[in-house]
């Protein structure tokens, strides 16, 4: 399979493509066969064109949902292109039979070929959209598919064209059999073209609902055509092979590219290689200026900025947290409904010092209960967050004041999370970073970079289990990455708050040295270039950045570096595409720092 695939080449492919419904038009220059033969002959078109509708408003329908559980405002625009597309493509091929046809054409049985020809028209249209649109993503191999098996699928379609011509007095002439093939299997070619350069999921969605509606009216014509006619058990029995002929040619070419039936997150997609993969929702990003702040809080994350709290009078320190929903873009197109506190997930890092006394006001204003839990933390029973067990849930609407006084037991770098319904609020994104200091910390050490990063998952696309990994919310290409200064010594403190996944961080170009576990210090620090970290568990790792260069961070559970939906599994013929927990650590000499680093502080730079 070529790597690559030049437009020029994916042009013509398409053509060969959609031009295969050539293949069938010949037969309607067959002479006069019987009442009978005639009206078989059209009910196996119409038994084809049958499995075409099934096919098509399936995947429009299939979209349409996916981009509901995506987003509701996307879902509805999707709704309404769907029942646009139904009425135009019904409601104008009406127009187009009774203002040009019956006005141009001869017999009524050529109308019907017209209208036919018209309805593959627009459905091919969106076959080449969806050729162009996976060549316009880089996957060509995918192409190639598609074009196979669109190619042998079209070539059904020629006969469903020409099956009711056949009741005519007078074989079709070949004119008229290349203008019909020209209606019916150009806008493959059109499509392509447009897909390669354009792609948009209403417009795609609006073309299927289009030759759903379409072939509609044909079906309604062609069955009214043979109402009359003698020997129903046989017509009957021809729609039944027309569209197990449909059906078979459609399996063919699910095995050479593409099988079109739309649920769940999107339709399922067989690849060339015989790989299935799932193609997602359609793209949904937040506003750019919302996306940015998402980002530059994963960034200040990253660089440890802390929550700041405000100071009672009795020299207690109060935080407060707010649980809500919001939507959050941890990819790009990979927008997701997620839980979490102050309007970012992970939450705000909190960092106290020994001797202390805290304050955390949890202010819950999602639709379930929850509660704070101090993961590793010696608090008092009634702080520890336990419903039913150390305190009562705080329930919608409801707030908590968490109080107690920091002691040395807890040092060391932690986490908070939910403990209400676990594995839900956790991987919905109710968690949050500590770091608790044996004193107040003065201003930062020269030559000395603390960075955090926090692991963890969520379940998209209706998974019963954790299928899309961030680092501090985002994941690659927008997971937050750090830039250092050559000769730094680096301290980075990972965190594992995936509710049910192991994770095995490794850093590029270093060996490193792992001086705590679960916020205690070693006292023999384990030299290591992977560090795994279990669900919940926390390490800190050091490192003298004396290599410069970008260096690749990332877990080495290598199907947790990868994004759900296409692309997302790799073959020997199929490239996955990098996702997930991946980001980067940039080492550099001092005259490129504070560029560099500003970039990443602003969200703005993407290795």
């Amino acid at each position: 399979m070529p790597a690559t695939l030049n437009l020029p080449t994916l042009l013509l492919l398409g053509l060969i493509a959609g031009g295969t419904i050539f293949i069938g038009l010949p037969v309607g220059r067959m002479k006069r066969l019987g009442a009978t033969a005639r009206s078989a002959l059209s009910m196996l078109a119409a038994g084809i064109l049958l499995f075409l509708l099934v096919e098509i408003l399936g995947e429009a329908s299939g979209q349409t949902t996916a981009a509901l559980r995506t987003s509701w405002s996307v879902g509805t625009v999707l709704i309404l292109a769907m029942i646009g597309g139904l009425l135009l493509g019904f409601v104008g091929l009406v127009a187009i039979e009774q203002r040009l046809i019956r006005t141009a054409k001869g017999t009524s049985a050529q109308h019907l070929s017209y209208m036919i020809a018209t309805a593959i028209g627009v459905h091919n249209l969106s076959e080449g959209l969806a050729i162009g649109q996976t060549y316009a993503q880089g996957k060509i191999g995918l192409s190639i598919g598609l074009i196979m098996g669109f190619a042998l699928h079209n070539a059904t379609e020629g006969f469903g064209i020409v099956g009711p011509s056949l009741c005519g007095k007078a074989r079709l002439p070949w004119k008229t059999l290349l203008l019909l093939g020209l209606i019916g299997g150009g806008p493959t070619l059109v499509g392509t073209l447009l897909g390669s350069l354009w792609t948009n999921p209403v417009f795609n969605v609006f073309v299927l609902a289009m030759a759903g509606g379409a072939i509609l009216y044909v079906l309604k014509e062609l069955f009214a055509s043979v109402r009359q006619v003698a020997g129903q058990y046989l017509l009957m029995t021809a729609v039944i092979l027309g569209f197990s002929v449909g059906w078979g040619t459609g399996a063919v070419a699910a095995l050479n590219g593409s099988s079109d039936s739309g649920s769940g997150s999107g339709s399922a997609t067989v690849a060339a290689d015989g790989d299935v993969i799932q193609v997602a929702a359609p793209l949904v990003n937040l506003p750019a200026q919302v996306a940015l702040t998402q980002r530059q809080h994963s960034q200040a994350l990253l660089r440890e900025q802390a929550l700041t709290p405000t100071v009672l009078p009795d020299g207690t320190r109060q935080f407060t947290l707010t649980a809500s929903a919001f939507r959050w873009q941890v990819a790009p197109g990979r927008t997701v409904t997620v839980w979490g506190y102050n309007g970012g997930t992970p939450g705000p890092l909190m960092r106290w010092w020994v001797g202390e006394k805290v304050a955390v006001v949890l202010k819950n204003t999602l639709p379930q209960a929850t509660t704070l839990h101090w993961h590793g933390l010696a608090v008092p029973e009634s702080q520890d967050g336990v419903p039913m067990v150390t305190q009562d849930a705080v329930k919608p609407g409801q707030s908590f004041t968490y109080r107690f006084t920091v002691t040395r037991q807890m040092i060391g770098t932690h986490f908070y999370h939910s403990h209400v319904n676990d594995d839900f609020q956790m991987d919905a994104g109710l968690h949050g970073e500590l770091i608790i200091d044996p004193q107040q910390q003065a201003a930062s050490t020269p030559g000395q970079v603390d960075l955090l990063a926090e692991v963890a998952s969520f379940k998209v696309d209706r998974s019963e289990s954790e299928n899309l990994f961030a680092v501090n919310g985002e994941a690659y290409p927008d997971a937050p990455a750090a830039t250092v200064r050559q000769g730094d010594t680096v301290r980075l403190r990972l965190v594992n708050a995936s509710a049910e996944e192991t994770h095995v961080m490794h850093l590029h170009g270093y060996t490193f040295r792992i001086v705590a576990r679960d916020g205690n210090d070693l006292p023999q620090p384990e030299r290591a270039n992977t560090v795994m970290l279990g669900a919940s568990q926390t390490a800190d790792i050091e490192f003298v950045a004396n290599n410069p260069g970008t260096w690749m961070l990332h877990c080495h559970v290598m199907d947790h570096t990868v994004n759900p939906g296409p692309g997302s599994e790799g073959s020997a013929t199929h490239e996955a595409e990098m996702g997930g927990l991946v980001t980067f650590i940039r080492v550099v000499s001092g005259g490129q720092l504070q560029t560099m680093a500003a970039r990443d502080l602003m969200g703005m730079e993407r290795p």
